[in-house]
């Protein structure tokens, strides 16, 4: 996985370039700042009795940066670095990521995002005997920009996140290993700053 996202984010930074080349146009840095929640519902075994599952809300908070290059008046690309506090993981999400303003005017106008990579946990601590591994993060969404064109603005953005985490647990009773995959399927709603 981690080869994949190296792959993407390689590839979108080929693609600007190649693109800058053609139009000869010199390159502006770009950067939209965002906090927020994750809303989603979660699926989990209970403890005592292995053959019942109960499912509970979650709200979890999220924090990203994507900085990258306007590669024309209204399409940018870039990286995307964030942090997610899951209840019982903190993944650090790194990935290629576009930007694409849908309208061109007035002072509200609408964009779509699209973010792939890996999560990473490096910030994450586990308990003794557990160890918790990030895995492929997708992120698209749609959002409305609010200020003047070409200046900063105040955002409020939408989007759908996918997150792959994988987890290895103590083995109990006469177990030889114990682990879990997870994946947590989120609906983002994040404000924030771009310029």
């Amino acid at each position: 996985m981690k080869k994949i996202a190296f792959a993407t984010i390689a590839s979108c930074l080929l693609i600007a370039n190649s693109l800058r080349a053609q139009n000869h146009v010199p390159l502006k840095y770009t950067n939209h700042t965002e906090f927020g929640g994750l809303f989603g519902r979660a699926k989990f075994q209970n403890p005592g009795n292995p053959n019942e599952r109960f499912v509970d809300n979650r709200l979890n908070m999220t924090l990203q940066t994507f900085n990258g290059v306007m590669l024309n008046s209204r399409l940018a690309a870039g990286v995307t670095v964030g942090i997610d506090w899951y209840k019982t993981a903190l993944l650090n999400p790194i990935s290629a990521g576009v930007r694409f303003d849908l309208t061109r005017k007035g002072e509200v106008r609408l964009f779509t995002t699209a973010d792939i990579g890996y999560g990473f946990a490096w910030f994450h601590d586990d308990s003794d005997g557990f160890g918790t591994t990030g895995g492929l993060m997708i992120n698209p969404g749609i959002g409305l920009r609010m200020g003047k064109p070409g200046g900063t603005a105040v955002t409020f953005t939408m989007s759908y996140k996918r997150q792959e985490a994988h987890i290895t647990k103590v083995p109990l009773w006469n177990q030889v290993e114990r682990w879990e995959d997870r994946v947590y399927n989120r609906l983002a709603l994040r404000l924030g700053i771009s310029f």
